[in-house]
């Protein structure tokens, strides 16, 4: 499943919930979006990734929550074919046409999510960052490891997605290339993965909260944000009707853009120095 929209619910606890200023300003924003033009269509995790460099995922739903209570928002609900629930779209209340265009955002939303496109995704982002890591001398050493070293993890069935090494440093790789963060969760286990292994954690990440990268960063590792998800070149058709119907920040990259990488390793060198 590339999007969690299953764990959605989850995000949404009104018992801890007090509203504050970002909270109102989320509610705002999104009215913004439904006033310009009160025909749009959004789906929440659309929203999420839209206003993500302003609002955490968790308080754009909460905002979404919020807006539907009013009946400022108006939600109807799409089973999609490709996912285990269906997908919430958001429509203004006074709008009462949303059947073909929400119809038309179903068919893209089922194209990318399709399991062969979700792995494709994910072995191509896997492979450009090995291939881009390798090229400054972060030699990929395991893939898939659950054992390092004689230390074996047995708590869960999990594991890290490749050891890179360089000047005697060993780094413990996860890769998301998915719309979504990373769950808090998994983090926190392959956080401890990493401290199991004795290892530093390196997270490759489309998105992440900044509480996320800062317990990385507690954790004595690196958070790399490549904002953009990625698909295969052959996609570039499916690519370019998410950007243009969707909005969504999607690519074909040839290679992982060199800033992304030169930006680690002057960390990676500092840090060897301290």
């Amino acid at each position: 499943m590339y999007d969690d929209f299953d764990d959605i619910e989850e995000w949404y606890q009104p018992e801890r919930y007090r509203p504050d200023d970002y909270f109102l300003q989320a509610k705002e924003e999104i009215k913004f979006l439904y006033e310009k033009d009160r025909e749009v269509i959004f789906y929440i995790r659309q929203l999420q990734v839209k206003l993500e460099k302003k609002y955490f995922h968790w308080v754009t739903y909460n905002a979404i929550e919020s807006l539907i209570k009013e009946s400022y928002l108006r939600p109807i609900s799409i089973p999609v074919s490709t996912f285990g629930t269906p997908i919430q779209f958001l429509v203004h209340y006074t709008n009462r046409y949303a059947k073909r265009t929400i119809n038309e955002l179903t068919k893209i939303i089922e194209e990318y999510s399709h399991d062969h496109i979700t792995r494709s995704c994910g072995h191509r982002a896997e492979d450009l960052f090995a291939l881009a890591l390798a090229s400054h001398g972060f030699l990929p050493t395991q893939k898939k490891v659950k054992e390092y070293k004689g230390k074996r993890w047995t708590k869960t069935g999990h594991n890290l997605d490749h050891i890179f090494e360089k000047d005697k440093v060993v780094y413990g790789s996860e890769i998301k290339n998915t719309l979504g963060y990373i769950e808090k969760e998994e983090l926190e286990i392959k956080l401890e993965m990493c401290h199991t292994f004795h290892i530093r954690p390196l997270f490759i990440l489309r998105y992440a909260p900044k509480t996320y990268i800062e317990m990385i960063r507690e954790a004595g590792g690196y958070a790399m944000i490549f904002e953009c998800q990625i698909y295969e070149l052959s996609q570039v058709d499916l690519v370019q009707k998410i950007k243009t119907k969707l909005g969504l920040p999607v690519d074909c990259p040839q290679a992982i853009p060199e800033g992304i990488i030169l930006r680690f390793n002057k960390w990676h060198t500092k840090s060897v120095k301290m």
